[in-house]
């Protein structure tokens, strides 16, 4: 159910309590805004398990700026039911001095962040689409309150790691690691679920961050991620699109008090494992480790290896891993385009799958500690949408499902694939 939004009026400000944030510091707060200018924002919120704790001091500028020039605050909570409060700055009256004008301004920064401090998540997982609608609704609502020469200024900022897990956007159910950013602002086109940006400034801070049970990303996964989101508001026609991250993170929220976040399965790629703690890092939390053509290639149709010794180097630290470790047990699941019929394809990619299996045997590992098995394009984590409009295989992206992946036996991943055979 959706949650009504909430007007925070001059007398509700008021009686929000004038502490010092929690955990967040102080900081001084500029003053950099304009009379000249009225300046409107929406924050989204990421307050839920799989992110770090919203750090409060990279919004401190920009709240004060809109209580200097009495625009008005939108905060949205990303959750799987996002809500929000709309707070509309009461205007001051037009005598008071500048330093006045800066002295209320910054108390009610305060009030303001105080509360963003208490917003948290009430539902479980995130639909991040539905919470950059929001707060993009809010600001295309605004109306200006000063004279026609004041400049209206709107601000999105996203304080997330936009890793959404729910609703018309998850990635749950796309391969971040070969996420295509066109296909999928391509369908949520079709859907009519890009966010309205006109006019609008969108910054995100910390797009990919993750904590709690939610595995770390790659880069290249993260990279996809920021391109996924970077295509979505260009969509939108946003005024003007940056990402700030390599921050400092901060602290991170209580599992046990905040609803679940389903995690999301990590893709990594064997071109970023150099030796026997990548692998490690790898198969950590069900992670998934892939090799792609380039690493591992068949002949076409077939699962003879193009070439058998250039197959077995890339293994090499996978072997030396499991000569390490070797109480660790392995699955090795082939995944195919959607190309020929999905019971054709599931046959082809267990043969490939048993290919590399008995590679790794002939490499010294006891077949015992091996499980061969092959889901053609049926796993929603592995596969990506390869069908161009007209019904063709769309090669760039068909190319990136051809593939064989490993995963740790005795993981949750590696479960969910072996209920499929």
């Amino acid at each position: 159910m959706k949650k009504k939004v909430k007007r925070l009026g001059a007398v509700a400000l008021a009686v929000v309590i004038l502490a010092v944030l929690t955990g967040c510091g102080t900081q001084k707060v500029s003053a950099s805004a304009s009379k000249n200018q009225e300046v409107h924002v929406a924050v989204v919120l990421g307050a839920h398990v799989n992110s770090p704790c919203v750090n409060l001091k990279l919004i401190q500028d920009v709240i004060y700026q809109a209580c200097y020039s009495q625009g008005s605050v939108t905060l949205v909570v990303d959750d799987g039911e996002p809500y929000c409060t709309a707070i509309n700055i009461p205007s001051q009256e037009k005598h008071l001095s500048k330093s006045k004008y800066d002295q209320i301004a910054k108390k009610q920064t305060k009030k303001i962040l105080k509360l963003a401090s208490s917003m948290k998540s009430r539902t479980a997982d995130v639909d991040s689409i539905k919470s950059v609608q929001r707060a993009a609704r809010a600001l295309n609502s605004v109306e200006q309150k000063g004279k026609g020469d004041t400049e209206l200024v709107r601000k999105l900022i996203i304080c997330d790691n936009l890793l959404s897990t729910t609703g018309v956007l998850s990635f749950v159910d796309y391969n971040l690691n070969t996420a295509n950013e066109g296909d999928i602002t391509t369908q949520l086109k079709k859907l009519d679920e890009i966010p309205q940006l006109d006019g609008i400034s969108v910054t995100a801070y910390n797009v990919g961050d993750t904590a709690g049970q939610q595995k770390a990303l790659p880069e290249t996964s993260r990279k996809n991620l920021k391109a996924v989101w970077n295509s979505i508001f260009e969509a939108g026609n946003a005024k003007k699109v940056q990402f700030k991250d390599n921050l400092p993170l901060s602290s991170t929220y209580d599992k046990d008090s905040m609803p679940t976040v389903s995690p999301i399965t990590v893709v990594q790629s064997s071109m970023e494992i150099h030796d026997t703690e990548d692998v490690n890092e790898a198969f950590a939390d069900g992670g998934v480790l892939n090799f792609d053509e380039t690493s591992i290639a068949f002949h076409e149709g077939t699962a003879e290896l193009a070439d058998e010794e250039s197959a077995s180097k890339a293994l090499q630290y996978v072997t030396e891993y499991m000569n390490q470790y070797p109480d660790f047990k392995l699955v090795v699941c082939g995944t195919t385009a959607c190309w020929g019929g999905e019971d054709y394809c599931k046959k082809l990619s267990l043969e490939r799958a048993d290919t590399v299996c008995e590679l790794l045997v002939k490499e010294g590992i006891d077949r015992s500690r091996i499980k061969s098995a092959g889901v053609g394009y049926s796993f929603a984590d592995f596969y990506t949408y390869d069908q161009k409009p007209d019904g063709e295989l769309d090669e760039t992206i068909a190319k990136t499902n051809r593939s064989v992946k490993l995963v740790d036996w005795d993981s949750d991943t590696a479960d969910r694939i072996l209920k499929l055979e």
